[in-house]
């Protein structure tokens, strides 16, 4: 989890020391405290902080807020 509250969990991650990224090619999903998850059904790559992320193939769930 990053500072921000996003979480991820897939079956297994690379780390890219020198280029401070973590990465593969395995269904992943990232969630966060508002409820946002996002499945990453062919891999992730992101920086090691989380900050920049890119997923490939991905669907989602988001929250909706209702106004009466």
């Amino acid at each position: 989890m990053n500072s921000n509250g996003y979480f991820v969990k897939t079956e297994e991650v690379f780390w890219d020391k020198q280029q401070k990224k973590i990465f593969n090619e395995k269904y992943t999903m990232i969630s966060n405290l508002d409820g946002i998850i996002l499945h990453a059904i062919n891999g992730i790559e992101a920086s090691d902080d989380l900050k920049k992320i890119k997923l490939k193939n991905i669907r989602g769930t988001l929250p909706l807020i209702y106004i009466i």
